[in-house]
């Protein structure tokens, strides 16, 4: 007896943890429909106007607050909804969002270096077109600039259609249809076609864009990503491709939302849907503002292109009798701050291009160079 108990005493955890394994183990309760916002969304899609109308019913009538449900919660509520669901389509904002949100994008242009040049508009305007074409009449004159970078990372939601299919005819030959904008109600589309006006861009091309693009540079980007297939880096962006309205109505709020719809020569749409970039590369916003605000004060972008590493102790500094890095012990030693002790402010979609641009120049040379 005592042999059993002691061999039941041994064994027992043993054969109660095997029998625990081979019992079926249940899935833990996966969480409601209702917390899945794209489920909740196909369940209301499919209740028709009566179900709606019961639904309504019953929270204001039987719900435990139902007395906080009034007919204006209830609006308010509704509206909250519709904005959700039209996503890009129409929003609502304040006067001071709608005038800071062009405040730090201005023009940029400049030589990046011997074949590279770079444009970024800032407000897609008959200002900045004029900006553009001084940069790019310049950026022409120079044979040896071979590759165009256009930033197309500024946000401006009020599109100007014709300063865009003006942008483009920089970009593409004259009397070719460029994009189409459909007004509810119009029987035809009005059209825009490229111009004979102003200088011609027609050598390599890249383009950045990223959730910020605003509609006006999304059309440009769309249109010559069907008919020059130009290099597209950066972020998909938003998908903004549409005319808006805004009306003020309340105090400080303003109702913005669709009017027009863009389309391209072949009918085709980007609204909602966005364009997505050849080569992914994401910039922090918080970086690209920054980079930003420091070339409107006169810095030039190679400065956050070709980053200076900290002078270091080496052969030829042991050789030439001197220590590079005194100055930064120095600074340290006596608390005072350094240019390394922050990281440098980077855009990677910039990045990104340059030195494919770079990688690209060093392969044809060599190619040359076997010939």
């Amino acid at each position: 007896m005592i042999r059993c108990l002691t061999f039941l005493i041994c064994f027992l955890p043993a054969f109660i943890w095997a029998l625990d394994e081979t019992l079926p183990v249940e899935a833990p309760e996966s969480a409601p429909e209702a917390d899945d916002p794209e489920k909740l969304s196909e369940m209301i899609d499919t209740l028709n106007q009566a179900s709606l109308q019961e639904a309504f019913r019953l929270l204001t009538s039987d719900y435990i607050n139902g007395e906080e449900l009034d007919s204006l919660e209830v609006n308010r509520s509704a509206l909250q909804g519709m904005l959700s669901r039209l996503d890009f389509g129409a929003m609502l904002l304040t006067e001071k969002a709608v005038q800071e949100s062009n405040s730090r994008f201005v023009f940029h242009a400049e030589k990046i270096n011997r074949s590279t040049a770079y444009l970024r508009f800032g407000r897609y305007n008959k200002s900045g077109l004029k900006e553009m074409d001084a940069a790019l009449k310049t950026f022409i004159a120079e044979k040896a600039i071979t590759d165009l970078i256009v930033d197309l990372r500024s946000p401006q939601a009020q599109a100007e259609f014709a300063i865009a299919s003006e942008i483009l005819s920089r970009f593409r030959p004259p009397n070719e249809l460029l994009f189409k904008i459909r007004r509810p109600g119009a029987d035809r589309p009005t059209l825009f076609v490229s111009k004979s006006s102003g200088p011609n861009w027609s050598r390599n091309l890249i383009l950045l864009v990223d959730r910020e693009t605003g509609n006006v540079g999304e059309i440009i980007a769309a249109v010559l990503k069907r008919k020059s297939a130009p290099l597209i880096i950066g972020e998909t962006t938003p998908g903004l491709t549409v005319e808006y309205r805004d009306v003020p109505i309340g105090e400080d709020r303003i109702m913005r939302y669709a009017i027009a719809e863009v389309v391209l020569d072949d009918d085709s749409s980007i609204f909602r849907k966005g364009i997505e970039p050849d080569i992914e590369t994401p910039t922090p916003k918080e970086s690209k503002h920054a980079i930003f605000d420091a070339t409107q004060k006169d810095r030039s972008l190679t400065d956050f292109l070709y980053q200076k590493q900290r002078p270091r102790m080496n052969e030829a500094a042991l050789v030439a009798g001197i220590d590079p890095e005194i100055d930064y012990y120095i600074l340290r030693t006596n608390g005072k701050p350094t240019p390394w002790d922050k990281p440098p402010l980077q855009d990677r979609a910039l990045q990104q291009a340059v030195d494919l641009l770079n990688a690209n120049s060093f392969l044809e040379s060599g190619r040359k160079t076997r010939r």
